[in-house]
């Protein structure tokens, strides 16, 4: 996949306006030392459809590595990259800018898809900059580097064919790392904070 494309105008824009700034997307391997727990404003993908953002190169050549995903607002703990305060809501020419963390919010009513194939592609979002929809509030669109391998994620409703799609989600292994860490952490530091168990798996089903 060529990753040479540039980030939309729109995106350069939220990027500049959020205090942590554009830095703060978490390569996929990297989960493990950018798990920071606050308490706040995020937006939560880890089950978002996305659709590819289509870029020029220098040269003219179509590339996308980029996706906007429709991600949920939602106000909580949440584990991410950053200091709590570089993760805050930021307003900015009328508009509200922040950042994509994690949570297992959704875990109650969904389960992990995992999509296999090494062609697959999925989007990023963990530490990612979104705006807030103005005309709906509790949605934001967010700018996720894209990726290209096996992943899991809580979209796609345990559907096989759903991997032909772009969603949010993240590798095996750091999935698997936020599910628990994200539980372990608020039965230990908050238990009084009503919290979900990690997600369980769909079942298995043939590779599509």
């Amino acid at each position: 996949m060529n990753r040479g494309g540039r980030l939309p105008a729109a995106v350069l824009v939220a990027c500049a306006a959020l205090a942590a700034g554009c830095g703060v997307v978490v390569a996929a391997g990297a989960m493990h030392d950018q798990a920071n727990f606050c308490d706040g404003t995020y937006a939560l993908c880890i089950k978002a459809p996305c659709a590819a953002i289509p870029t020029l190169d220098r040269l003219g050549n179509y590339v996308s590595d980029h996706a906007l995903c429709v991600c949920d607002v939602v106000k909580g703990w949440s584990m991410g990259p950053g200091a709590c305060a570089d993760r805050a809501p930021v307003q900015h020419n009328g508009r509200t800018y922040l950042i994509s963390t994690y949570s297992n919010l959704d875990n109650a009513s969904h389960q992990i898809l995992s999509c296999a194939r090494a062609d697959t592609v999925w989007a990023q979002c963990y530490g990612a900059p979104c705006v807030v929809d103005e005309a709906d509030p509790g949605k934001a669109a967010c700018t996720c580097p894209t990726e290209q391998g096996p992943m899991g994620t809580l979209g796609g409703d345990c559907r096989q064919d759903a991997c032909n799609g772009i969603w949010s989600a993240a590798t095996p292994a750091n999935i698997a790392f936020a599910n628990q860490r994200f539980f372990q952490y608020m039965q230990q530091n908050h238990p009084d904070v009503p919290v979900n168990p990690p997600a369980a798996s769909c079942a298995a089903g043939p590779p599509r």
